[in-house]
């Protein structure tokens, strides 16, 4: 019997996701110098750094440039000209304030002005809201809101319903693996969404130079009938030309999403066990 399970797209292993990104890698830099006599002196350094660790140091200093902006902001006329000691005063009173509502706030809306301010005060807790905002970001991918809020659908609980059946659809029939084919998945459901969209309004434009028409045709012959605006007849093309456009964005996706699958290297298992390959999954039995 055939599987009918639904396989979404951006089905992440978090955990192996977590020990990727803790392995830890070497990065060796060169440096060269030229010292005033003209003698070059090259210097190699080597760093053992995993992706979490680089990442934590980018957003620390990114913390320090929120609170140096926040800072020069109260120095310019705009903060009120004070003082550079005035100015770090009310910066950290800012901060106070920042710290009293950034736990209840929205995702989206958190800046590097909040991860700073709550830092101050332990940097745990602002790795911790980092963190949070990391996991708020995956959520959003895997369950389709990202490309969701692209199409502009992530408002009304239908519209996003539609959208989300539609990327459903193409997973069902794809079953994508891993994160190119679901990146691809993504791009299929907005192109075909907006085609759907410029579809619709170009049909609405269309209609309603007509009706206007009709009643023009309607009115006293004496008045005679009145052509059509060209910027009615230019709003009709600009309509079916996006249509158009994102309709041949769809099938060059799916193109590529085909080659992909086409060209895919392949797999060898010499040990018996079970295998992906495309979009099957394939038990072998090793020879008794």
């Amino acid at each position: 019997m055939k599987d009918t399970k639904k396989k979404k797209p951006f089905a992440v292993n978090r955990q192996q996701r977590r020990q990727r990104r803790r392995n830890h890698q070497r990065n060796e830099c060169n440096y060269s110098q030229t010292m005033p006599d003209t003698q070059e002196i090259e210097i190699k350094k080597g760093k053992e750094l995993s992706t979490e660790q680089t990442e934590a140091r980018q957003i620390v200093q990114e913390m320090v440039r929120a609170f140096i902006g926040t800072v020069e902001w109260y120095k310019t006329e705009w903060g009120g000209a004070e003082p550079h000691d005035e100015a770090v005063k009310k910066a950290l009173s800012m901060d106070e304030w920042r710290r009293e509502y950034v736990e209840n706030l929205e995702p989206e809306k958190v800046s590097w002005g909040h991860i700073s301010a709550v830092g101050e005060v332990c940097m745990n807790d602002s790795f911790k809201l980092w963190t949070r905002l990391r996991e708020t970001a995956a959520d959003e991918l895997e369950s389709g809101r990202h490309s969701a809020k692209v199409v502009g659908v992530n408002r009304e609980p239908y519209e996003l319903a539609q959208f989300l059946a539609i990327r459903d659809c193409f997973a069902d029939q794809w079953q994508p693996n891993g994160g190119i084919e679901s990146a691809m998945i993504d791009m299929l459901t907005i192109a075909f969404s907006l085609q759907m969209y410029w579809s619709t309004i170009a049909h609405q434009r269309s209609l309603q130079i007509h009706n206007n028409q009709q009643k023009e045709l309607n009115k006293s012959e004496s008045k005679g009938w009145k052509s059509p605006y060209q910027y009615e007849a230019d709003s009709v093309e600009q309509a079916y030309r996006l249509a158009d456009g994102y309709n041949r964005q769809f099938l060059r996706v799916l193109r590529q999403l085909r080659d992909l699958r086409r060209y895919a290297p392949v797999v060898i298992q010499n040990n018996g066990g079970q295998i992906n390959v495309g979009a099957q999954q394939i038990n072998v039995q090793q020879p008794t």
